[in-house]
């Protein structure tokens, strides 16, 4: 045999090992993904999931809008305990202490899907569709919620790098800079005292916000005034998540639905509502 094609093939080994464990430690450092489907009225998800950075991708194959809520029980509270505790919030979605809220794709439209990534620890979740339909019955009332056991047997991922931070507060959206057209991954935190979410939604051509407001809130009866881009579902004080979502140009509304934990009015009642201008 050739000892010059066994020598050249030794240093080709050697090539070719150090790109295949890059390619498998940057395949590993990637966020765990969660493939969940939305239908009218139910969530099809795993029933476990490990532990860390993790990417939901929301699709929503219903015919009315959805999104994924992600809320944690701690104090050792089970699903039992959050479904008795659901039926006396009703729509006024006054969370105990025990609930909190870690975030998720915001909505969808239909035959539309959306992203989100958080780091969840170890313990018991339920998935939450919170949005009304038409005729003012929240979803969750119609069977729309499902629980969710997260183990803590889990490889470190890191956060995706964010471009754009936007900072959630009582009652404000506060941008770290301008959205731009294009593809963008933003950092969403809270550093309010309650919960908050931030909903994306791009508005048509001579479309107004006022008009979204009210489509939005009377459970999207009639044509959407709105394309749904997602957004971050309710983040607890102190939580963050992230998405990444492509902008054109255009008018688009931010706003959280949220009610109020003193006078339970939604929070864009409150002005936490903001009209963002992507300029071409």
């Amino acid at each position: 045999m050739n000892k010059k094609f066994l020598i050249a093939g030794a240093f080709a080994s050697v090539a070719v090992a150090p790109l295949a464990a890059q390619r498998l430690a940057a395949a590993a450092d990637l966020p765990h993904v969660v493939n969940v489907k939305a239908l009218d009225f139910k969530f099809d998800a795993p029933a476990s999931i490990p532990s860390g950075t993790t990417t939901f991708r929301l699709q929503n194959i219903g015919k009315e809008p959805h999104h994924l809520w992600i809320v944690r029980l701690s104090e050792g509270k089970t699903p039992a305990d959050f479904s008795t505790a659901m039926k006396s919030w009703g729509s006024a979605l006054k969370m105990p202490a025990w609930a909190i809220d870690v975030g998720g794709p915001n909505t969808a439209g239909a035959g539309e899907s959306a992203e989100g990534t958080m780091t969840l620890e170890p313990g018991t979740y339920m998935l939450v569709c919170w949005v009304p339909s038409p005729d003012g019955m929240l979803h969750v009332m119609k069977g729309m919620v499902k629980s969710m056991i997260v183990t803590g047997a889990s490889t470190a991922a890191s956060e995706p790098t964010a471009d754009i931070t936007m900072t959630m507060d009582d009652y404000s959206f506060d941008l770290s800079q301008p959205i731009t057209p294009g593809r963008h991954t933003i950092r969403f935190e809270n550093r309010a005292s309650q919960a908050h979410e931030a909903v994306i939604a791009r508005l048509l051509p001579e479309k107004t916000l006022a008009q979204a407001i009210t489509w939005l809130n009377a459970g999207q009866a009639g044509p959407a005034p709105v394309e749904l881009l997602g957004g971050a579902s309710g983040l607890a004080k102190g939580r963050r998540m992230f998405i990444t979502a492509d902008f054109h140009a255009g008018h688009y509304a931010l706003l959280c639905f949220i009610p109020d934990a003193k006078d339970g009015k939604p929070h864009f009642d409150h002005g936490m509502v903001k009209e963002v201008v992507v300029a071409p």
